[in-house]
């Protein structure tokens, strides 16, 4: 939740909130200098709302969707996202988050959650919004392997600052035994990010929300206040050789203030690096090849008007970083940086404020070897024509218009979070080959909600040649009328990307809502998701527009496309994807061997492309049935099989 005293929209400065901004923005959204996130200020929503049924829509060849755990708290990151999935070394994967199992106000409980795929038995664990602490309330959390295979879980207490460290007793075991770390009172260093190489663990934090008795401000070191530090561990998080270290260069010359959340850290072997980003300061990374001894600083992209104060006359609006940043480390050591795109300006230097356009969208990406503004735009939106009027809304070829301050056709209000742009959150994994994957979050055409503001699916784009070229953006998640937001995957990349997110009944956050259509979101029960799509069917595309189903399969005389269910046979639920070439209505059918209609499921008025539709085992006896999908005066009928 953004901190009281905020600046406001530019349409209604009067008011103490942020204002709902249309896409195309030539509304722009003012931000006070120097006040900053700060997840002390959590309430509840102000009433239930009537949600609409759902049809998720995923591609067919994925392996499955599953859910990981379930959490009331639904702001998983200001900024940037942390590492929350990790692979181990004998194949088990670990996914942390932050959770809490009760709506209470205040979410006393909130704490990090946890589950892990266990390689032998092929399983993950049951859902669940339990912490892995014992009673302590953290956030923030991010996860990670030690030599010994035990799993460590970290995240900050909000309340005195520092962190806790939850680790394993066991390889295989939930973490469970918790301890506090890198604790530096007066001060308060909260929102941290980590990675480790083996029992080398580094971590990045913020003093945003720091201040000393008697202090109103954070911290102000080397001319900066509440900077970005380090911390470095040798022996798996027990002491700390480097503890809250300024980086060499992170001082005033760039930077008035840090910020929280809007910087990412990767490691391989010696090698760390760290980037931080934010729409007044441009892009720093840092590289060190010694593990965190030594340190070479680069502008990825730099601001002009760095460091940037309200008293700056910026009317020329330049292009600049969101805050939601990731860093990756490839095979041969190269480093890797992405963000999010936006613009902003100040054309009022009577007070302490700027304004951003949140309705640029863009994916930005460098590497060191160039120069500073040297990158390159690698995705600018979604992936398909949802409302197959032939004009896709989220193309690149829209940046434009965007740019312009025309709003693209099928996109209605976004719910944005914070100060970050339409697209935003890459998340970044690599493989053996040095084929580099990057995930984001982005509004969908046409798919809205009955709050008018549209939904987000995360997308995908990846690079064959080390990031010298990228592919045409597609879409994983492809659920309609859900929100999937606060995408994170882990590194390493084997046969299968790796992606875990946040899917919610309603556009935006409880927490974090700077949309006035969308202040009412009520505290719902949101679920933590996971799939690991296959290598092949990124690289061929094709989990994107088709949602799995072939491309040659839909000609000019085909319109209606219904595929095998999967799994089959199964036990509980299995899906069908269906290709619509029109909207329409779909009729799902179920009939036993004897020709009997045993289940109807009627969707109403749903969007050309594709769909995902649930047959539920529920009631029905093991055996062979027959389900069959009628829409538009056709029909097309398939066998299935039910086995517990």
């Amino acid at each position: 939740m953004f901190a009281s005293g905020l600046a406001f929209s530019q349409v209604n400065n009067s008011q103490n909130k942020w204002q709902g901004a249309m896409y195309g923005a030539p509304e722009k959204v003012s931000y006070k200098l120097g006040t900053l996130p700060t997840d002390k200020q959590e309430f509840t929503g102000n009433g239930a709302k009537t949600k609409p049924s759902r049809v998720s829509n995923r591609a067919a060849d994925h392996s499955a969707f599953i859910t990981l755990g379930e959490t009331y708290y639904d702001l998983q990151s200001n900024a940037a996202m942390p590492h929350r999935l990790v692979k181990h070394p004998n194949g088990n994967i670990s996914a942390t988050w932050t959770t809490a199992s009760s709506d209470a106000a205040g979410f006393p409980g909130r704490g990090a959650g946890y589950n892990m795929f266990n390689a032998t038995t092929a399983q993950w664990g049951n859902p669940s919004a339990e912490r892995v602490e014992a009673s302590q309330r953290s956030g923030w959390a991010n996860v990670g392997v030690l030599s010994d295979g035990n799993t460590f879980v970290i995240g900050h207490d909000a309340t005195s600052g520092g962190f806790y460290m939850t680790k394993s007793t066991s390889p295989g075991q939930r973490p469970s035994e918790t301890t506090n770390i890198l604790t530096q009172a007066p001060y308060k260093p909260i929102w941290g990010r980590t990675d480790n190489s083996g029992d080398t663990i580094h971590l990045i934090c913020s003093y945003t929300d720091s201040a000393a008795p008697g202090e109103s401000r954070p911290p102000l070191i080397n001319g900066v206040r509440g900077p970005l530090v380090y911390s470095r561990s040798f022996d798996g998080g027990a002491t700390w050789n480097k503890a809250h270290t300024v980086l060499p260069g992170y001082d005033s010359t760039l930077f008035n203030s840090g910020s929280a959340d809007n910087y990412a850290i990767d490691v391989r072997g010696e090698n760390v690096a760290i980037a931080t980003s934010a729409a007044l300061s441009g892009v720093i990374v840092w590289k060190s090849s010694d593990a965190g001894e030594t340190w070479r600083r680069y502008l990825a992209d730099s601001f002009p008007y760095a460091p940037f104060t309200g008293k700056k006359f910026m009317i020329d609006t330049p292009f600049t970083s969101d805050g939601t940043v990731d860093v990756l480390i490839d095979n041969d050591g190269k480093v890797h940086a992405f963000w999010g795109l936006t613009r902003v300006l100040d054309e009022d230097t009577t007070d302490e404020s700027y304004s951003f356009f949140p309705g640029y969208q863009g994916l930005v990406y460098w590497n060191e070897t160039m120069a500073s503004g040297e990158n390159a735009l690698i995705a600018a939106g979604g992936s398909f024509d949802r409302d197959g009027d032939g004009a896709n809304a989220l193309t690149q070829a829209n940046t434009q218009a965007l740019q312009e301050g025309n709003v693209p056709a099928g996109l209605a209000t976004v719910a944005r979070l914070g100060n970050t742009s339409a697209l935003r959150q890459p998340s970044a994994a690599i493989d053996a080959n040095n084929r580099i994957y990057v995930t984001f979050s982005v509004p969908i055409e046409g798919d809205e909600s009955f709050l008018s503001a549209n939904f987000r699916d995360i997308g995908i784009v990846h690079s064959t040649d080390g990031g010298m070229s990228w592919e045409n953006t597609q879409n994983i998640t492809q659920f309609y009328q859900k929100e999937d937001d606060f995408a994170c995957v882990a590194r390493e990349v084997d046969d299968f990307l790796h992606v875990m997110w946040q899917q919610d009944e309603i556009p935006g956050t409880n927490l974090q809502n700077n949309s006035t259509l969308m202040a009412n979101h009520e505290v719902v029960l949101n679920t933590i998701m996971y799939t690991a799509i296959p290598v092949a069917s990124i690289l061929t595309g094709e989990i994107g527009h088709m949602y799995g189903i072939n491309n040659e399969k839909i000609g000019t005389g085909n319109v209606f496309v219904v595929g095998q269910n999967f799994p089959n046979p199964f036990g509980e639920t299995s899906n069908v994807a269906i290709y619509l070439s029109e909207p329409g209505d779909v009729t799902l059918e179920v009939r036993n061997t004897m020709g009997a209609l045993v289940q109807t499921k009627n969707h109403k008025g749903l969007l050309r492309g594709n769909h995902l539709l649930e047959i539920a085992a529920d009631g029905l006896s093991n055996g062979i049935y027959t389900y069959s999908v009628i829409s538009g005066g056709r029909s097309e009928t398939k066998s299935m099989m039910i086995a517990r």
